[in-house]
């Protein structure tokens, strides 16, 4: 038997390891109130606990996940009676974005669930195998992560749906944001290419993501920004033009209204890290 993909279904939108690991909680171990840098996605194994942020409170319990999103202050403590044990994998990159968005978390609602209980163990084994192979092998890191975010994706229970005709359209704007990003494109542009309404568009966004697709493409752009920004070798001028700017002073700008940061102050605070896996 033979299966064949057209090259357009194996688009590269880039994806980065930073860490993953293994812990069995003492009762009421307490991380926070901290920021983290990427995102980070914790799976109960074993027992319960709780996570707070700006935008509530969530109890999670095992065969749960819950999600930390960058900059996003976070506090998670352990139940006392049945502290939780837990895995967790520490990512960022459009890959695991998209991942994210498709499986329906957001920041007001980071708990991902099961269908049913089975579907669960999909997630642990995949992720016994991540967490037990070497760091040596981040070919390996990395195709053990895209199925773990399939098996996110196929498994939870709120994941997004829409309909066929939606759904449709939000593949045709989204694939067009991942393949153009590097161009002066704008939401205008999108809509043209998807034969839509503007207005129609982005309540499509904002029903899938809960973003517009000008959030949406921006996100895009700061993303592959961040991870070019690890190659002490470009200039500020040439990766502005290879995010969709022409000019970078518009570029620094931005990027600074988005990470709190200039790209060289940015930079400086982030120099290429050994023990993150870059694809």
């Amino acid at each position: 038997m033979e299966k064949y993909l057209l090259p357009e279904h194996m688009l590269h939108f880039g994806l980065n390891i930073y860490q993953f690991g293994h812990e069995a909680c003492t009762s009421s171990h307490r991380f926070g109130p901290a920021v983290r840098q990427h995102y980070l996605l914790h799976y109960i194994v074993k027992g319960k606990g709780s996570l707070t942020s700006e935008q509530g409170s969530w109890n999670v319990t095992a065969g749960e996940a819950f999600l930390i999103y960058p900059h996003q202050i976070t506090t998670y403590i352990a139940d006392k009676k049945t502290p939780w044990e837990y895995m967790w994998l520490e990512v960022d990159g459009l890959i695991a974005q998209r991942t994210f968005e498709l499986c329906g978390l957001r920041r007001e609602n980071p708990l991902w669930t099961a269908k049913n209980s089975q579907d669960s163990g999909e997630i642990k084994q995949t992720l016994d195998s991540l967490i037990a192979e070497d760091t040596t092998r981040p070919i390996k890191l990395a195709g053990l992560t895209c199925l773990l975010f399939d098996a996110l994706i196929s498994h939870g229970k709120g994941n997004v749906v829409a309909s066929n005709g939606d759904n449709k359209h939000l593949e045709q704007a989204t694939t067009f944001i991942e393949r153009n990003y590097q161009n002066p494109i704008n939401i205008g542009d999108i809509a043209n290419h998807c034969r839509l309404d503007r207005s129609y568009l982005s309540r499509l966004f904002q029903k899938a993501f809960s973003i517009g697709p000008k959030q949406y493409l921006l996100n895009v752009r700061m993303s592959m920004a961040k991870n070019l920004l690890q190659d002490a070798s470009l200039p500020i001028k040439v990766i502005a033009c290879s995010v969709g700017y022409n000019d970078q002073l518009h570029f620094s700008r931005a990027f600074k209204q988005y990470f709190d940061l200039a790209p060289t102050e940015w930079r400086k605070r982030h120099p290429p890290n050994s023990e993150c896996i870059e694809l």
